[in-house]
């Protein structure tokens, strides 16, 4: 053997010999780390989950985050099934109700924290809610108190309880947020499975393209996205949701006051033959107060023509708010010039007046109770839409939410939407379809 050569491995002997606690050590760790490369890979996944980034269409802040966010960063005193039923969330421990229904007594569970370390106590609980009296015996307990008798009052409760710096008590921890111009632009949420990134854009083809560009790997449309149907290595689903919204036809009955004007209105209408996405009333299908057998409008030129031609009326305004709905607006622009030989002026105007219109396109909101006062009691002057002033419908709206028969709500809402849907003062049309696209892994 040369002698540089065993020079050199009696050098590296004697390093070895020196070190060998070292060498054994890494010997070792190398070793386990092939072995149980999988479990070392999924307990750093635990504590390191991979970012999961969505975005979202829409201007937000933190009094209007999507429902979808806000229940993941905290909860409120009740919380909904899928029926529409409430009952107490993780925030409460015990909740008494005295006979007459009026005063409400929730017990906070005292071992829960705020995210950000501060013990939870009855003060947080700080809506602010019309008609509701709050006060706070002590730390761990909350009296709700009701001027009046109002059935659906868990249903207000149910509000996510979120601090000014989306401090929350939820499963999901709010780890950065930031704005731009008054508006959301991005929150990151966490929770021991994963994590999340919103990104939020104001119109849907920034949306589009934040995706393509790869700022996000899922997004939601409510119109079809044809151009990404075939994008590479994604994935499409089709959602039709029948809890949150509708889209109607809301009719000015102090301007368009003849009953059957509006119905003709209605059968000339033309509508989704898709009975999944078809809405026939302003309560949701999948609440128990739904009533199906209401009048459903179907589409009909000869019915539309016979209850019109005692009108006298020549044109209308169709007014809408909203780029998604341009097209559907065109389709009922024609189907009434036609079918009734009326002129119609459809537009868009993002400042409409709502006590001088005909008729506006709108998305309708669903609430999680049945309770539709705000909407059509002849009182609400601010949000009754259509104006509606009929006095058996208001006597029924009281009657609903003055009763926690369940049983016996159901009976009054049902009559409610019978006696709606024949008074015609809005064309229910359809549920908003969602498309979600998402970025395969």
């Amino acid at each position: 053997m040369p002698i540089k050569l065993r020079f050199k491995l009696e050098l590296i002997f004697l390093y070895l010999k020196r070190h060998w606690i070292l060498f054994s050590t890494l010997t070792i760790l190398v070793s386990v780390s092939i072995i149980f490369r999988q479990q070392l890979f999924n307990f750093y996944t635990k504590l390191n989950p991979p970012i999961q980034k969505i975005g979202l269409e829409g201007l937000y802040s933190l009094n209007n985050l999507p429902e979808e966010i806000a229940q993941k960063i905290s909860y409120g005193l009740t919380q909904s099934d899928d029926s529409g039923h409430f009952s107490t969330s993780p925030l409460v421990k015990n909740l008494d109700i005295n006979p007459e229904h009026n005063q409400y007594t929730f017990e906070i569970d005292p071992q829960l924290s705020w995210h950000r370390g501060k013990k939870l106590t009855a003060k947080d609980i700080n809506y602010q809610i019309p008609g509701l009296e709050f006060s706070y015996p002590d730390y761990t307990h909350v009296v709700v108190k009701s001027n009046t008798t109002f059935s659906p009052i868990l249903s207000t409760l149910s509000k996510s309880l979120i601090k000014k710096n989306f401090d929350g008590l939820g499963t999901h921890v709010v780890k950065r947020y930031r704005y731009s111009e008054g508006n959301l632009k991005t929150l990151l949420l966490k929770s021991t499975d994963n994590s999340i990134l919103y990104r939020f854009y104001q119109h849907e083809n920034d949306l589009i393209n934040a995706f393509k560009i790869g700022e996000v790997d899922q997004i939601t449309l409510t119109n079809d996205p044809q151009e990404l149907a075939n994008w590479p290595n994604t994935n499409l689903s089709k959602d039709v949701r029948t809890d949150e919204r509708y889209i109607a036809l809301f009719i000015n009955t102090k301007k368009l006051a003849s009953k059957s004007l509006r119905q003709a209105l209605a059968y000339a209408t033309p509508k989704t033959n898709d009975l999944n996405d078809r809405a026939i009333s302003p309560i949701s299908p999948s609440s128990w107060a739904y009533n199906p057998e209401v009048k459903a409008y179907n589409y009909d030129p000869a019915r539309a023509k016979e209850l019109f031609k005692n009108n006298e009326i020549e044109s209308l305004s169709l007014v809408y708010n909203d780029q998604r709905l341009v097209s559907l607006a065109d389709e009922i622009k024609k189907a009434w010039q036609e079918i009734l030989n009326i002129n119609v002026d459809a537009h868009i105007d993002t400042q409409i007046d709502l006590q001088n219109y005909d008729i506006i396109l709108a998305y309708g909101s669903i609430p999680t109770d049945p309770d539709q006062y705000v909407f059509w009691h002849s009182t609400q002057q601010k949000t009754n839409l259509t104006h509606l002033d009929h006095p058996p419908i208001d006597k029924l709206l009281e009657e609903g939410r003055q009763s926690f028969d369940v049983q016996e709500r159901k009976k009054i809402y049902q009559e409610f939407q019978k006696i709606l849907l024949e008074e015609c003062p809005a064309i229910f049309l359809k549920y908003p379809t969602y498309y979600t696209i998402s970025r395969k892994t």
